[in-house]
Formats: structure tokens, sequence, C-alpha cells
């Protein structure tokens, strides 16, 4: 009788366990908002996930300086592309290339 109940056990810890944090876990997804923020003479963006801020990017990143967006469009560019980033699990970095490929530099 007792080793069936630890059978039992050790049964229900690797298969019903692992399985209703799986699906307690899958309904839920992260919801992310790009905003523009306008920043005096100059346009960044802030990224929120599930209303709280994660990113606020005021300047270029990637380049060397304090180098401000010429335009709202370029740092909603941006934005995006470091949006999409999160979402599928990467790394939000931009790269220089990245920055090049999208026509934006510093003035």
């Amino acid at each position: 009788m007792m080793r069936t109940t630890k059978t039992f056990h050790r049964w229900v810890m690797l298969t019903v366990l692992p399985g209703a944090v799986f699906f307690s876990c899958k309904g839920k997804k992260d919801l992310l908002r790009l905003a523009p923020v306008h920043t005096g003479s100059s346009w960044g963006y802030q990224i929120f996930r599930n209303n709280r801020p994660v990113i606020y990017q005021a300047e270029i990143p990637a380049i060397a300086g304090h180098h401000p967006f010429s335009s709202k469009e370029e740092a909603m560019r941006v934005g995006r592309l470091v949006m999409k980033k999160l979402q599928h699990g990467e790394s939000p970095a931009v790269s220089p290339r990245e920055l090049d490929s999208m026509g934006i530099r510093p003035n």
C-alpha cells in the first residue's frame, strides 16, 4: 500500500503538476505597447509591458554620444523594432547596422 501511494505521488508530480503549470501560464501573454515621447526639441519612445514602463529611449541607441532622434517617425521605427524583438523573446538591443538599414543616422 505504501509503495502504491509513493508511485501515485510520483506520477502526480511528474505529469499533472507540469501540465497544470503549462496551461495556467499558456493563456497569459504580455501586453506590449509603444508610445512616442516628446522630449522638448526632439522625440523618443517608451515601451510598456502590461501598462508598466520597461524601456524609455530618448536618444538614438547603439551610437556613442548623445544623439536625439530627428523625428517622431524615426523614434517610432526604432521602437517598433525593439518591441518586435521583445515579442519574440530576443534582446531589445539595437545594432548600428540595424539603424543604418533603417536610414537612421545622428545629425
